[in-house]
């Protein structure tokens, strides 16, 4: 469980950090649809994001996403996860990550087995996760974690296991006090519409959850 929150601790942090690179971009708006084919997930975007894309160069893991909702200054050079997006400064945040399911060792918990559900893959992240009756996540009411952080930042981390695969999804924004409401508000708008799809290269048999999906739309993951 600790390393798991520890993960997220990082991921959020670094939003909000400037890493000790040098090179530095701008930031650009954010595509309207996110789709990972290799995931099976699209997300609609709310016009208005900003995020940094990843350099031509880059290489490393496909795991997600950051939208900034307000342009950051400037964006750093990335380390080799797609999901952490490294600034200048610190500028509110939603923060999209996705894995694939499976048990791992800990540290201090030992062998974690991989979650069955959503609740059981949230009390791993964040002992005090319920189910919100305001955010929701694939038509269900979003297991849920809300945490003071250094600098009066604020931050709710979403949570759950989805498809027949059971993959994990963690949703994460991170602001201030003072913007926590509307920003709350645009969380719930991007996480109600996030959706499963069935990737449309896909030849494995599919199970009868997969065919009710639609195929995954044109688009790419950023």
């Amino acid at each position: 469980m600790k390393a798991v929150f520890l993960m997220v601790m990082a991921l959020t942090a670094a939003a909000g950090t400037m890493e000790s690179q040098t090179a530095s971009y701008a930031p650009k708006p954010a595509p309207r649809v996110y789709v990972t084919q290799k995931f099976g997930l699209v997300m609609t975007v709310p016009a208005g994001l900003s995020f940094c894309p990843l350099p031509k160069s880059w290489s490393g893991y496909e795991e997600g996403t950051v939208l900034f909702l307000t342009p950051p200054s400037a964006c750093m050079a990335p380390g080799g996860f797609s999901a952490v997006r490294p600034i200048d400064g610190f500028v509110p945040s939603i923060a999209l990550r996705y894995q694939t399911n499976r048990s791992r060792n800990d540290a201090f918990d030992g062998n974690i087995p991989a979650p069955l559900t959503s609740e059981e893959f949230a009390h791993q992240v964040c002992a005090g996760a319920f189910a919100s009756p305001d955010l929701k996540l694939f038509d269900e009411p979003a297991f849920t974690c809300r945490s003071e952080m250094p600098g009066n930042k604020v931050r709710i981390v979403l949570m759950s296991v989805y498809d027949s695969a059971r993959n994990h999804l963690i949703l994460t924004l991170l602001t201030t006090p003072d913007r926590l409401a509307d920003d709350t508000r645009l969380l719930a708008t991007v996480a109600s519409s996030i959706t499963g799809c069935q990737p449309s290269s896909g030849k494995e048999k599919r199970s009868k959850e997969k065919r009710e999906e639609a195929a995954c739309p044109k688009g790419n993951w950023w």
